[in-house]
């Protein structure tokens, strides 16, 4: 057995290519690629803003919510942009949520039984499905530019901003959404650390298969 080691700086990726002879004459290659390490430290860098600012936006709505409870019902004040500010929150952690739900593999999805399917065939799946949701995210990232280019300079009628500056989370999830497809595709090739949540369902999920399979 013969092995050849490449290293990519550039890329920061180092292959193996382990030649080998089996009992039928037969030359196999197999490829080890190792972690390619920039680019995970950038993808956990963006997967550490994006959850502090998902909890700040949320702390910041479940807040503005209680004061503005609490005002109406208590003190019998009411202010018109508190419900505006309340409703952008509301849709910045709607749409932020569900881009990092693809990072997190948290999004709906009809689950399969993927442990009776091929390793080849449950690949094939995941990949399909990154790409569908790459296209469905890139017709309404176009669709919401389209839609802010004709609205975005409207002034809102509490507080005076233009409408863009707050619509313009839209496209900004949708581009998150399709980073995160493309980081799911280049995972199933190359070894991509998973966020900690993920990896703890994941094997709390099949520590519970391996439970059934034993009764």
């Amino acid at each position: 057995m013969a092995a050849i080691a490449l290293e990519n700086s550039g890329h920061n990726i180092f292959s193996v290519f382990m030649i080998r002879e089996n009992t039928g004459g037969i030359i196999m290659v197999q490829i080890l690629s190792k972690r390619p390490k920039k680019l995970n430290s950038f993808i956990k860098c963006v997967d550490k803003v994006m959850r502090v600012l998902l909890v700040t936006i949320v702390g910041a709505l479940t807040c503005g919510v209680i004061i503005s409870v609490f005002l109406r019902y208590i003190f019998h004040i009411s202010f018109a942009w508190s419900e505006e500010i309340i409703s952008i929150f509301f849709v910045a952690s709607t749409f932020l949520g569900a881009a990092l739900g693809v990072r997190e593999k948290e999004n709906i999805a009809i689950n399969l039984n993927f442990d009776k399917l091929s390793p080849s065939i449950s690949k094939a799946i995941r990949i399909i499905a990154s790409i569908v949701i790459i296209i469905v995210s890139l017709f309404f990232f176009i669709y919401s530019i389209i839609w802010i280019s004709h609205v975005g300079s409207i002034p809102s009628v509490c507080t005076g901003i233009r409408c863009g500056i707050y619509y313009s989370i839209v496209p900004i999830s949708f581009v998150i959404t399709i980073f995160y497809s493309i980081i799911n595709i280049i995972a199933e090739f190359v070894h991509i650390d998973q966020p900690e949540e993920f990896m703890a369902n994941r094997n709390a999920k099949k520590k519970t298969v391996s439970e059934e399979k034993c009764i």
